[in-house]
């Protein structure tokens, strides 16, 4: 059955079906309720009345409605505004972690200790293996969520201006790991050796910033050997498929990048625009995703992550994972003397303060090189 819009999709009889949550069960799973139609249109227009039947509009006190009725009015409401990914990403906390504590509360009787207890049985308890808590940033991305549903009943007049207050919990800066430039060293020398394409992958990554999904996800197409330049359009990952028809339970999403800026152009160094040169396809279509060299089949995130730990492994460096190649092309160009504005764009970043703050780490030995500056100032 394919998907046009979101829980809207087109029967194999030619009608048109809509779905929408209308309640959870005793074990706070969504229970899935039905519309039909011969048009889109029409069916979109049903859910709408679905998704509105006990609003203030109709006369039904927004006193009645629970959290997770104003959830699922709020995930409607947004659903052809955000990307697919973040969709899902949206319906996979709301499930999984905010609705079981949270769903069953009348929002206005909702107090800020309820978001509080919330907060704290996730930061201690709140993995879904049950092995323990969850990291500060991952709670704060579900009270994100938890206040936008509250400010969304509040604009729609679902619930009186509320005194609801969300409180963050301090994140500590997530560990980073940056690949020294002895390890560096070793890693090329090891991926030069029999180099194809997966390992060019890696080469090409250490020396643009590109992200996995990007890698993954860019075409021969994409790549200008004569300019020396890779144009990122387009990135790929695997997600949770929110079809509930749907046999797999994740998907395979090609899609353009998170944000505007993500698409971009990038100057390629010339000792790399060489080796791209010796595996460009000559009688092949310019279709063919680069890594694979096929037109049909693409390398998932996943794999190239444990291609890239087995070349970790047996090149005999530190562990870490794929992202650090981003780390680390971000730290030598910065030692190497990049301004942080050319920088910032070519890692398709919004602002310049997000690669200051999240990819630039100043090695040991950099730092060193400016203490010693200190010389020249000094007193005799």
């Amino acid at each position: 059955m394919p998907r046009v819009g979101s829980n809207i999709y087109k029967r194999k009889d030619g009608r048109w079906e809509g779905r929408y949550i209308k309640g959870y069960d005793e074990s706070s799973k969504a229970v899935y309720g039905f519309v039909y139609a011969k048009t889109y249109k029409e069916v979109k227009n049903k859910l709408l009345v679905s998704q509105s039947g006990t609003g203030a509009n109709n006369g039904i006190s927004g006193n009645k409605l629970t959290f997770a009725d104003i959830s699922q009015k709020w995930l409607f409401n947004i659903s052809l505004t955000v990307k697919q990914s973040t969709y899902a990403r949206y319906v996979f906390v709301l499930e999984r972690h905010i609705l079981p504590s949270l769903g069953g509360y009348k929002l206005y009787k909702m107090t800020s200790a309820d978001i509080d207890n919330f907060t704290k049985s996730k930061l201690t308890g709140g993995r879904i293996d049950k092995n323990g808590g969850l990291s500060a940033k991952t709670v704060r991305d579900m009270l994100t969520v938890i206040k936008a549903i509250i400010r969304f009943a509040e604009k729609e007049k679902l619930i009186v201006k509320s005194n609801l207050s969300v409180t963050y919990p301090k994140s500590s800066p997530s560990e980073t790991h940056v690949i020294s430039r002895q390890e560096q060293k070793i890693l090329e020398d090891y991926l030069y050796q029999d180099l194809d394409l997966f390992k060019l992958g890696v080469l090409v990554c250490l020396y643009t910033g590109l992200r996995i999904g990007e890698i993954c996800a860019l075409r021969w197409k994409d790549i200008s050997t004569s300019k020396s330049v890779i144009s990122v359009t387009q990135t790929i990952q695997r997600m949770r498929n929110t079809d509930s028809q749907a046999e797999s339970k994740t998907k395979i999403l090609i899609d353009t990048p998170k944000s505007k800026n993500s698409i971009r152009d990038i100057p390629v160094p010339h000792f790399i625009t060489n080796c791209l040169k010796n595996f460009k396809p000559v009688n092949q279509s310019k279709q063919a995703y680069f890594l694979t060299g096929l037109e049909n089949k693409f390398a998932e995130p996943r794999t190239y992550q444990n291609f890239f730990a087995k070349c970790v492994r047996e090149s005999g460096i530190t562990p870490v994972n794929y992202h650090a190649t981003r780390h680390t092309f971000a730290t030598r160009c910065i030692e190497a003397g990049f301004d942080v504005k050319s920088l910032s764009e070519i890692l398709g970043h919004s602002n310049v303060s997000t690669t200051l703050n999240r990819y630039v780490h100043s090695s040991f030995e950099q730092k060193r090189k400016n203490m010693m500056k200190l010389a020249s100032v000094s007193k005799d």
